[in-house]
Formats: structure tokens, sequence, C-alpha cells
């Protein structure tokens, strides 16, 4: 299965692209769907159609959802939904008001994900196109599995532990209601699943990334940002799509001076983001909406190209060894004003950048080792360890370590 994430700033017209993407796919022979994974969604406006929380078909070999937290609760969430309503009714809370607040943060990003998981296991469809929510939701949706398996990892088998012994002692005399086992049964579960989910999200033969710009300084700010995060969460950028370029038969008149701020930006883009594929389209003269108008603006970015095609698999992330270290470079194209930090906790090195932090569990041959340095190398974040000396200079020191014995012999 084949997975395309459009991305960016919100109001750059990812939710064009992305149904364009979709619509192109499916009239390719491509059994293709489209997820909304905004709160705010407008892939139905889009579309000009009414879409829901279930699978609606829109098109021959294509069809659309809207994720719906409602929905969700109702059929995928009812036994955490249930325990945690029921906690905070006992904690004095009125029961809408608990039913309410029983919906905990992440539950509609999981419920995203989750598709993705089960589409991927069913083999249902050939090529998934993701319309997400503004660049800051993007990014806490995508860094969700791997923040999610660091709580669990450190919290779940303890918390679990402990409920067990509660509820075979205090647990008789409380009033305030303990989780029951299909609960503890359903939080392993997730952690599987959002395990299974990161594996296909990080698999650049599977994932894609592609960013949208508009040729404005905020908006290419921002997209630079995001393309750092996305690549310290080990997620593959494949191409940049500049969508609302105006045309050059405007340059006379009202907007000349905003063709020239433009042509300065786009040289901007071309300078910042090369090598990434790049895909552009022109302001189109009507609000693009509906399928005809998608599949021009298709027309406009594609030209023949089949969209779905993969242009870049290059992973976020190199180990090498270098005489006396081991190397872990990480991609972080562009140098930012946050600050970085490094620790090790055993065999886990955490990356923090401003507020971003990045766990990756470390090879053997890094565990329980010094960091030696880190340094910015042409939009790589070089991490040297103490590694094993080379066997030459090994050699070398036991030649050496003879000659000394024998003089002071």
């Amino acid at each position: 299965m084949r997975v395309i994430i459009y991305t960016g700033k919100g109001g750059v017209g990812k939710t064009s692209v992305a149904a364009a993407t979709a619509l192109r796919s499916a009239a390719l022979g491509n059994r293709t769907a489209i997820i909304s994974t905004d709160a705010a969604h407008s892939l139905g406006d889009s579309l000009e159609m009414q879409l829901s929380g279930k699978m609606t078909n829109v098109a021959k070999n294509l069809d659309a959802i809207e994720v719906d937290m409602q929905y969700e609760l109702e059929t995928r969430w009812k036994e955490i939904q249930t325990y945690l309503a029921d906690f905070l009714a006992s904690q004095g809370m009125d029961d809408v008001t608990a039913k309410e607040m029983a919906v905990f943060p992440g539950m509609e990003l999981m419920s995203a994900l989750f598709y993705i998981e089960e589409w991927h296991k069913e083999k249902k469809y050939e090529v998934v196109v993701m319309d997400t929510a503004p660049t800051a939701d993007t990014l806490r949706l995508l860094a969700f599995p791997d923040t999610a398996n660091w709580y669990f990892d450190r919290l779940f088998h303890m918390l679990r532990n402990v409920i067990r012994v509660a509820r075979a002692t205090v647990g008789k005399l409380m009033t305030t209601p303990l989780p029951t086992e299909k609960f503890l049964e359903d939080l392993e579960s997730l952690k599987t699943r959002l395990a299974r989910v990161h594996d296909i999200l990080t698999d650049p033969e599977i994932t894609s990334i592609r960013l949208v710009v508009n040729p404005e300084k905020m908006v290419i700010t921002e997209t630079q940002r995001a393309y750092t995060y996305l690549c310290l969460y080990g997620y593959t950028v494949e191409s940049i799509v500049i969508n609302r370029v105006i045309p050059e038969e405007l340059s006379k008149g009202y907007f000349n001076d905003k063709l020239i701020e433009q042509k300065k930006y786009l040289k901007m883009i071309d300078e910042v983001f090369s090598p990434l594929k790049t895909f552009r389209a022109k302001m189109m003269p009507r609000e693009v909406l509906g399928t005809k108008a998608l599949a021009l603006l298709a027309d406009e970015l594609f030209a023949g190209e089949d969209p779905t095609k993969v242009f870049s698999k290059e992973s976020p992330m190199k180990m090498y060894s270098e005489e006396n270290a081991e190397v872990l470079a990480l991609k972080l194209p562009f140098p930012m004003d946050q600050k970085l930090e490094l620790y090790t906790r055993k065999d886990d090195l955490t990356v923090q950048l401003g507020p971003f932090k990045k766990s990756i569990a470390l090879p053997y041959s890094m565990t329980n080792k010094k960091i030696l340095g880190a340094e910015m190398d042409d939009g790589w974040l070089v991490i040297r360890f103490e590694g094993e000396p080379h066997a030459k200079e090994k050699g070398r020191k036991r030649t050496r370590g003879r000659k000394e014995a024998r003089k002071a012999r």
C-alpha cells in the first residue's frame, strides 16, 4: 500500500492538492482512499460531497472519510471511554460532563492512524492519501506513535501490576472504580498497533510526506521548520508542492508588485528545498471545488506524471562507523535558533529540539556509550559515540604495551 501525506501551513491548499492527487490516482486504476484528519474538515466541501465518519464512495476506485470523533467513540473506544466516564463521575462530576471529558487527548489522532494500519493489514487499498490539519497538529499526529510508545514502555507494565494488587486488596473497599482487565488489554493492544503504524509511516517504500507551500515568506519559514521536525521523527519528505502561483500574464497593473515579490520567494523555495522533487500549480481563476476543477488542478500539478510514484527514499537517519567512534546522523535540513539537547539512558537516545522530543532506540554498538560530541554537517546532525578501537589500533596498543613491559623489566 502506498501512503501519501500532505502537510503545510493552514490555508495553503492542502485539501485541494490531496483531493486532486486521490482523484488522479483513482483515474489511473488504483484502489484509492482519501482520509481527512483535520478537526475542521473541508474535504467534503472540496469534493462537493457529503462525507462522514464512515467510508463513502466518491468515484470509481475512490473512497473518502472524514474522521468523526463521536463515531469513533461509539465504535472503537467504548471500553476506554466507559471507564474514564465512570471514574470522573465517581469524583463528583455529572454524567454528561464526565462523558465529554472522557475524550482524552490523542483519541482522534490514534483513530486516523489506525485506519492506515487496518487498510494496510487488509490490503484494502493500493493508495491512501491523507489530508491533514495545519502543520502543528500534523506534527503531533505523526509524532504520536513515537511519543505513546515511550509512555507505554515506561508506565504501562508498572500501572498494570499496581492495579492487579489494588484490585485484590484495597479495591474491595474503594468507591472509585478500578480499570477492568478488558481496559488494560485495550491499552496493550493500542501499544502494539501504534508500533505497527510507526513501522508503516517510517518505511520510505510505503509512506512519503509532501509539503505544500505558497510563495510567501511566513509559509516558507513554517514549512522549513516542519521539514526539520519531520526528519527528526524519521519520516521521509520526498517532494514539495508550490500552490497558487500567480500567472505571469497578470504582471501588468495591480499584481505587478506581488509578482516581483513572488519571484523572489520562488527562488528561495528552489534554493532551500533543493533537491526535493517540485510540483507547481498556478492560481486558478475560480475556487477549486468539485471533481472537474480538481481534475484540472491534477493536470496542472502532475502534467501526465504518476502522482503515486515514490520520488525519494532517502532515510532521515544513518548509522556508520568511524575510527574510534560510532556515528548516528539525523537529517535536520534547516538550522534553527531553538535549543538542541541530547541525553542518553541505557539504550535510548533522546533528542529534543525546541518543543519536539524524539526517543531513538540505540543499536547494541552504541548502548551505554558516552557521547563524544555532536555537530551540524551539511544539513545532518552528526552525533559521535565512543567506539571500539580498530584492529590495527588495538595491535599497535598491544605492541607498545609489550615494549614498555620489557623496558620496565
